[in-house]
């Protein structure tokens, strides 16, 4: 259990150590996988242990022992460990040499990597292509994916009649008529794997079922509505009847209820005015002040109109559960055929996302014996390390268990499982923050231990990140905040016995600043700016970098607000939306072009184009006259014309050559590469990928730059002076000098949250067990059910928020600046703002007239680092026609094809590599033609070697090993159990789980061949595999199978 700052890394690098020390086998490593969150996370680790290793190799390391080597050595004292200092120091050289020779082998990788190195194993059985591409853009790819449901409207009349209802619905609802946002975010629910489960007992459903069911709510709908009219008529005549007047009553309120039911149910407040129920329930429906006659009145009636009241309440449950379904409803009955274009666009694109990637291993994987899952990824773990547990999804944790399970039977064996609930902010993802906290107690179910073995727990309870006044005021305000959960179960996480211990750092600070109340939402956003202006520029005056602030936000849109601010100001910043590809004038510039160049009657894209040219080219003319003279020319007298600014530009030529080629044209043409611009290489890399991986055509390419311009960016090198402005989700696991977090979080507001609803009738609706709601107030007045999912809705909502705030305040090593809004105090809080105001107060601090509040002094007391210089600049973007190259290449293979020594050497090799591509005969012609594409094969051989290699795989006594139900291992490493290494060239496993060796050979026929596939032989079988075949296969004139 690691606390933010409690040496969480430093812990699990000594654990991976420990279990690499004690063992003699320098290639144990390999029997350990460790997995995180995230790439940064990884590539540190693995950085930490080499370097670490590297440290206890120095000849020098016995006398200046690292804080890690005593550690180590102290741990292995205490548990009896035989290992000595001198032996450490021996085995950590050996170590880091072997995991520098099989690098591949160096397990510590994100969850993420494993699950695709899984797929990727099982890619044949799980009927995939063995060259899919990954998507990690689903969200784009879905949204492609109803655009083309949408287009189809007409074609197929059940959906184009529920889509059109579904619009008319919208517009009596006084919405938009534009159904494609609601269907694009219920698209989302397709690879969620919280969704998962309800969606399976859905995909029977036909658009009829849902539209047989529309239509039945729809029906129950007005027949309830005909009721509270007639229950609120009622009501009000039984009033009137007495005389009496709406103001006789508490406020009005129980007559205002029965008018609103009978003529605007809408304006009935059943889930706001608890007040009125309670009276309503205790009869007490007046004043105490009103006059005895008007209260023997009411008295008289009390009970019809409680009666009135309750039934109108009951009645209400089902309006409004009926509701919240009619809202999801039609676009939830579209999302098969969403999901049926989406398999159709995966196909085309030959692509995979990979959001889908956990939910195929625990429907085809799941079930399979671990060993054989070893076997097919060519590792067998024994240790095992999960980082971040508490971000690990629900699916990702149930698929390892297995694995995991397999290990801990066996000796010698163990799983470390890290994480903190406290900083648990990703449920929106598929972790569940309640799946760590329940392994973290005491329990006997699958959930507290899914294994046979005992747990223990250790807590990490001290933060050497941050100084001691930051870490006293966040122990402080989250213990006492945690009084505030509605569920008790998550008090405990910051309760007291949760707080850090404090280091020797001492010298933080903590400002708390609130903004004056009452501005209005432009007004706010300005004076949260300045105020976080104020602060930089007081910092950088205590000598603090501006690479030593960051700013956290909620959302980007905070985030760009506040950088906007900034760079009006002058002061230099980073942050994601900054970085964008698309706030380069140049690159929209070459974006204007190519679309100009796709489509000659492009105004807007040409108009573009006179812009940027008139602000970037020295032109005498006023900017009218400038425009006027080139706005209606055609596109070759356009760019004629410019020749008279020294532009000297070919369109023609753009149009003949490869869309990287042309984007580098116009570089050259327009002078973009007199000077280096890191904007326009990082754009080059992406047209360079994109030309690669998907299309050379310019029109494919403008439609890729529209679908992903919000979101390719540039990577800027650390060290650069400047004020880091990032979303709290971003910093997760990253730690800044200086944290100042401006705006007010809503704790409780709702973002348009969905869940599941289990139907406990389904007879009653149309025999569908689950229907999709929306989280908000009218969900707790649809009932029982209704009420505990919304509490058990907000109770997550407010352990996430609260787990936000966490990340945030955690951040900092040694100043928080914390901007927030002056409000009043209440019993109730909902935003940060009130919940740090009740802190104050708590602490008899608050003053109402005080908008500043102080922790520490605001000095600097650490040492001030050295500033990095900015990494060096190339002062020209390197750019050269291919014509002025003037290189021709030819490949060593082609150079050596007609010579003896080509015969001999290359010859062997080529055969070698080729047959290496080749699972299955299918794969022949494609491997050939990849090394046409090299250059290595010319044209006129390709016949010849395809002709050659097809007569191996057609055989008579080798084509059964080139079928697909086979398990094919080409070139593949084995370790020996001397830890030498063999390489048979295919090693065969067929469905009976026999081995056959195969192995190419193109010289004459040699007894020692023999010899070397009889240790092949004997080597595959200490791996537990009968060896029925071991054959060498002479390729020459006449290929030439011997048995050995």
């Amino acid at each position: 259990n690691a606390s933010a700052g409690s040496g969480k890394t430093f812990t699990l690098v000594k654990e991976y150590l420990k279990i690499l020390l004690q063992t003699s086998n320098a290639n144990h490593f390999r029997h350990i996988l460790a997995v995180t969150f995230t790439n940064k996370a990884a590539a540190e680790m693995k950085e930490r242990v080499i370097n670490n290793l590297r440290e206890f190799s120095k000849s020098d390391i016995l006398q200046n022992k690292s804080v890690l080597f005593k550690a180590i050595e102290k741990d292995f004292k205490e548990k009896g460990v035989l290992v000595n200092d001198t032996e450490i120091h021996h085995r950590a050289k050996r170590i880091v040499h072997a995991i520098l020779q099989n690098y591949s082998a160096f397990n510590i990788t994100t969850i993420d990597s494993f699950t695709y190195r899984l797929i990727r194993s099982f890619a044949l059985d799980l009927g995939l292509s063995v060259n899919f591409d990954v998507e990690m853009d689903a969200k784009s790819l879905l949204n492609e994916a109803v655009d083309q449901l949408i287009s189809k409207i007409g074609e197929d009349q059940a959906l184009t009649k529920l889509l059109i209802d579904f619009s008319l619905q919208k517009t009596d609802d006084d919405k938009s008529w534009d159904i494609t946002r609601e269907l694009k975010d219920i698209a989302q629910l397709l690879l969620n794997e919280n969704d998962t489960i309800h969606l399976q007992q859905l995909q029977e459903k036909r658009i009829e079922d849902f539209t047989e069911l529309k239509n039945q709510l729809f029906k129950q709908q007005k027949i309830i509505e005909k009721e509270f009219t007639e229950i609120g008529e009622e009501g009000l005549k039984i009033i009137e009847n007495l005389g009496l007047n709406f103001n006789d009553f508490f406020r009005s309120m129980l007559p205002n209820h029965f008018k609103n039911i009978a003529y605007n149910i809408e304006k009935a407040k059943f889930f706001e005015v608890n007040t009125l129920k309670s009276k309503v329930e205790n009869r007490e429906f007046y004043a105490k002040s009103k006059s005895i006659d008007i209260k023997n009145s009411i008295d008289s009636i009390a009970e019809q109109l409680a009666t009135l009241y309750l039934y109108s309440e009951k009645r209400y449950q089902h309006y409004s559960l009926n509701k919240l379904f009619l809202s999801n409803l039609i676009p939830l009955a579209v999302l098969s055929r969403i999901n049926k274009e989406l398999d159709e666009l995966k196909e085309d694109k030959n692509i995979r996302l990979n959001a889908e990637f956990n939910q195929m291993i625990s429907k085809n994987l799941q079930e399979q014996p671990a060993p054989y899952i070893y076997e097919r990824i060519g590792e067998k773990f024994k240790h095992y390390f999960i980082d971040e547990m508490q971000d690990t999804s629900v699916l990702q944790w149930q698929n390892i268990i297995p694995l995991i399970h397999n290990a801990l039977s066996q000796e010698h064996s163990d799983l470390l499982l890290v994480g903190d609930t406290k900083q648990a902010i990703y449920r929106w993802r598929g972790s569940e923050p309640e799946q760590f906290l329940t392994l973290a107690q005491e329990g006997k179910s699958k959930k507290h231990n899914p294994f046979f073995i005992e747990k223990k727990l250790k807590s990490l309870d001290t933060n050497y990140r941050s100084f001691t006044e930051v870490i006293d005021f966040n122990n402080g305000f989250f213990q006492h905040i945690s009084q505030f959960f509605s569920q008790p179960e998550y008090t405990t996480i910051y309760s007291q016995e949760n707080r850090q211990n404090f280091t020797d750092k001492k010298g933080g600070y903590v400002q708390l600043s609130f903004m004056e109340k009452g501005l209005s939402g432009d007004e706010k956003d300005s004076a949260y700016a300045e105020k976080v202006l104020d602060i930089i520029q007081n910092i950088s005056k205590e000598n603090f970098y501006l690479n030593e602030i960051c700013v956290l936000t909620r959302t980007k849109k905070q985030g760009i607000a506040i950088a906007n601010f900034l760079t009006e100001n002058n002061i230099d910043i980073i942050s994601s939306e900054t970085l964008l590809l698309q706030n380069s004038e140049k690159i929209n510039f070459v974006i204007d072009v190519l679309s100009y160049l796709q489509n000659h009657k492009n105004k807007d894209a040409k108009l573009n184009l006179l812009y940027f040219l008139y602000s970037n080219l020295k032109i005498s003319l006023d900017k009218h006259t400038f425009f006027e003279g080139l706005i209606n020319e055609p596109i070759e007298d356009f760019f004629n014309k410019l020749k008279a600014y020294s532009i000297e530009f070919d369109y023609k030529i753009v149009t003949q050559l490869p869309l990287y080629e042309g984007v580098e044209y116009i570089f050259r043409s327009f002078n973009f590469t007199e000077i280096s611009d890191a904007y326009l290489q990082f754009f080059l890399n992406e047209v360079l990928q994109f030309s690669q991986k998907k299309s050379t055509d310019v029109n494919a390419f403008l439609e890729f730059w529209n679908d992903k311009k919000d979101k390719l960016s540039i990577v800027v090198p650390e060290g650069n002076n400047a004020v880091q402005i990032m979303t709290i989700h971003k910093s997760k696991g990253l730690e800044f000098p200086v944290v100042i977090f401006p705006f007010d979080l809503d704790i409780y507001k709702d973002r348009g949250s969905k869940g599941w609803y289990p139907i406990e009738n389904p007879s009653e609706y149309n025999d569908f067990e689950t229907l999709l709601i929306n989280y908000n107030k009218s969900l707790g007045t649809s009932g029982e059910i209704g009420q505990q999912l919304y509490q058990s809705f907000k109770s997550e909502k407010e352990l996430d928020n609260f787990n936000l705030l966490y990340v945030t305040f955690t951040r900092a090593v040694e100043q928080l600046y914390i901007i927030s809004e002056h409000k009043k105090a209440t019993e109730n809080p909902k935003t940060s703002s009130q919940f740090l105001i009740d802190y104050i107060q708590k602490l008899q601090l608050w003053n109402d007239s005080q908008f500043e509040y102080h922790f520490g002094e605001a000095k600097r007391v650490s040492k001030k680092p050295i500033l990095k210089e900015n990494p060096p600049q190339f002062n020209q973007l390197l750019s050269t026609s291919w014509q002025a190259h003037n290189i021709a290449i030819v490949a060593n293979s082609a150079l050596l094809w007609d010579t003896e020594e080509g015969e001999s050497i290359t010859y062997g090799n080529l055969i070698h590599e080729i047959m290496a591509q080749i699972i299955t005969a299918e794969d022949l012609d494609g491997a050939i033609e990849k090394y046409v594409a090299k250059g290595v094969l010319k044209d006129n051989e390709k016949k010849f070697i395809k002709n050659l290699l097809n007569q191996i795989i057609s055989h008579p006594e080798l084509e059964i090993y080139y079928h697909k139900n086979n398990s094919i291992y080409n070139e593949r490493e084995i370790f020996t159990q001397s830890g030498g290494i063999i390489i048979p060239d295919r090693l065969v496993i067929n469905t009976e789980k026999e081995a056959i060796i195969i192995d190419y050979k193109t010289g004459k026929l040699d007894k020692k061949h023999h010899l070397q596939l009889q240790n092949y032989g004997s080597v595959i079988e200490q791996l537990d595999y009968k060896v029925v075949k071991k054959v060498l296969v002479y390729v020459g004139e006449n290929i030439i199978v011997e048995q050995v």
